[in-house]
């Protein structure tokens, strides 16, 4: 179905209206746009726009000014749409699963406010310098992407990001372990699982607050024994499953 407004968009919409809810699922609707209803509902501070067709956003969505959460996973978004740029109320933003290939996600730099970027399978493989303006976010998940350890692709102003509590770096073409991880020690959860690399760096044992470690290969007694050594280091796996640290 080709419609901007599905029936069943209608409803949810409705139905948030009448009930003033702060957010708005409007995920599987089959939409190629947003419905200009939306614009009306003002207070939305979630709006929820996975698996559709989606490929642009209006100018008019900078009218929901509480706006702090949208999820466009799985649309047909190949750039991003620059209103992005314009919604500084952000807290989480999910573009994952759309077909970013080549672009730069300047964009995103703009974006200070976020606390969570989502970036799943986008095929995007730059973060631009500015990624580390946003320094108040707690996550930031590049799973399944086409990003290098090298500067044009993860910059090292990515250091800047203190206040991460998880980062997801697996299923990328990471020849080692960026350097630029190693100020990051608010880390919880560090995902390395399915790259490229050889070698786990002694330092790794500085991310004192690490819970949650997946490692690209079977640690050997030595990586062990430094892993043993972490305070709060809870679980560790790689491909061959779970790793025993007692």
């Amino acid at each position: 179905m080709d419609a901007v407004e599905t029936p069943d968009a209608t409803q949810r919409i409705e139905a948030a209206r009448a009930a003033g809810s702060p957010a708005l699922d409007l995920s599987r609707c089959r939409l190629r746009e947003l419905p200009d209803a939306v614009r009306q509902l003002t207070h939305l501070t979630s709006l929820n726009l996975q698996f559709n067709g989606i490929d642009e956003l209006p100018g008019w969505l900078t009218e929901l000014d509480h706006l702090a959460e949208l999820n466009l996973q799985h649309n047909a978004i190949d750039h991003i749409p620059d209103v992005i740029g314009d919604l500084t109320g952000l807290r989480a933003l999910d573009l994952s699963e759309n077909n970013l290939e080549g672009e730069p996600l300047d964009i995103l730099g703009r974006l200070t406010g976020l606390t969570s970027l989502t970036l799943i399978d986008t095929r995007s493989d730059r973060l631009p310098d500015s990624i580390g303006d946003l320094t108040g976010l707690t996550e930031l998940d590049l799973y399944l992407g086409w990003f290098r350890d090298e500067p044009d692709s993860l910059p090292d102003t990515l250091g800047r990001l203190t206040g991460l509590t998880r980062l997801e770096l697996s299923g990328n073409a990471l020849g080692t372990v960026p350097a630029w991880i190693r100020p990051l020690t608010n880390l919880r959860s560090l995902g390395l699982w399915w790259n490229e690399i050889q070698e786990i760096p002694a330092w790794i044992g500085e991310l004192t607050a690490l819970e949650e470690l997946a490692l690209p290969f079977e640690p050997d007694e030595a990586l062990l024994t430094l892993l043993r050594r972490m305070p709060r280091l809870q679980r560790v796996w790689s491909s061959d499953g779970d790793v025993d640290l007692t």
